[in-house]
């Protein structure tokens, strides 16, 4: 009989997430109860979570309270657990608890320390060796030094290249090392050609230009769980490099994604198996678009679905703007306090009206339903430039967005 080993790929929880105003903790929550139960179902023996377990690198209690309840609750299964930081976590955070973790089958890796191989661990199940190269998010300053008079275009490759190099060097170790054992590689990054949703910030790919390919990943990794992307899908012309995408939808542009998990079967130190397992739908979002009238025609078509109560965006577009118009769409949430859904964004616009800096944003929308390009893109909107310095100025944009958040 062959010994296998059976893997879950997850990635991109992103606990603590908010739609607009409305939390997400009861949706976590399902999911967690959820992939307990898979875990036992199926006898799982290595988890894998590849980045972003949080939505923030500051993360509230009730999110921190899911996280270790969920951790509690996977040990009598004894299910192995490697946990790897993404460009959301905070990376002391997670690490915090890592020693006391580790005797618990837990292991975690915030953030790299410039080594590699302590990124390297060895997993023994049955008479079967595993090793997974478990790579956080690698930002700029742990691939890049920065440079007095360094091009855009050096500084793109430099990134290119450290990420290459890493990877490299964690193949090259694995094969030297533990030749004939199976290795599995973890990443949270952008790899080029990757379908995105709106939810997901651009991380090394900077002005557009992705900064690491699928073929640049050595040969050696028998697969690679990535995350960072929400839209669960293979990379390059193999099989083997996933991104297994966000177990709930986390944007209303996720709504009609079909989320999953992904089962990894070794069998004798062979991938033989690569299995999608599908995340029940616990929550509806639905886009609702149109005149006013015809919106509030639809909400009040709309019935309950799903065990969490439905989430509705809200898109008026009127042709011409006046003061009842904006009073009774004012009115519209009001309205349906006691519907079978919550109205998480209603946004109104008029098709007649050039918006200025003043009136960028809709009615109801909020700064922090915006991307920093949604705010730049209106700023340059509402401003005179010329179609070639736009795009010269988002691209400096972007780099210097990059540069403040890492």
């Amino acid at each position: 009989m062959a010994n296998s080993v059976r893997i879950l790929h997850t990635a991109d929880w992103h606990l603590g997430k908010r739609l607009y105003r409305h939390e997400l903790l009861d949706d976590h929550e399902l999911f967690l109860d959820w992939l307990i139960d898979i875990v036992e179902q199926r006898q799982i023996d290595v988890l894998l979570v590849a980045g972003d377990v949080f939505d923030s690198t500051n993360p509230n209690d009730g999110s921190m309270q899911l996280y270790y309840q969920f951790l509690t609750r996977l040990m009598p299964l004894n299910c192995q657990v490697i946990i790897t930081g993404g460009n959301h976590d905070s990376s002391s955070k997670l690490n915090a608890p890592r020693d006391l973790l580790r005797h618990l089958n837990i292991h975690v890796v915030g953030c790299t320390s410039g080594d590699c191989l302590q990124e390297v661990i060895r997993l023994h199940h049955n008479s079967t060796d595993l090793i997974i190269g478990a790579v956080p998010f690698l930002r700029d300053g742990d691939l890049r030094r920065s440079i007095a008079g360094q091009s855009y275009d050096d500084r793109i490759d430099a990134i290119r290249m450290g990420i290459r190099t890493h990877y490299g060097k964690l193949a090259d170790h694995c094969n030297e090392l533990y030749k004939g054992v199976p290795v599995l590689a973890m990443g949270h990054l952008y790899v080029h050609g990757a379908s995105v949703s709106e939810s997901e910030r651009e991380i090394h790919a900077v002005g557009g230009q992705a900064a690491f390919a699928s073929e640049h990943f050595p040969a050696g990794f028998d697969y690679v769980a990535l995350g960072h992307i929400h839209v669960p899908q293979r990379v390059g012309s193999g099989d083997s490099i996933r991104y297994s995408g966000s177990p709930i939808p986390l944007s209303f542009g996720e709504r009609d994604n079909q989320h999953q998990v992904l089962e990894v079967l070794l069998e004798d130190g062979v991938l033989t198996s690569i299995a999608p397992i599908l995340v029940p739908r616990f929550r509806t979002l639905r886009q609702v678009t149109g005149t006013l009238d015809d919106v509030r025609e639809k909400l009040s078509a709309l019935e309950s679905a799903g065990t969490l109560p439905m989430l509705v965006e809200i898109l008026v577009e009127e042709e011409r703007e006046s003061l009842a118009t904006r009073i009774h769409f004012e009115q519209l949430p009001r309205d349906f306090t006691e519907a079978p859904f919550r109205i998480a964004k209603a946004r109104l616009t008029f098709r007649n009206k050039l918006q200025g800096l003043d009136s960028l944003y809709a009615i109801d929308t909020q700064l922090q339903d915006l991307s920093y390009l949604d705010v730049f893109d209106r700023r340059l909107e509402a401003s005179t430039i010329d179609d070639s310095l736009r795009a010269t100025l988002i691209d400096t944009y972007k780099e210097l967005y990059q540069l403040v958040e890492h």
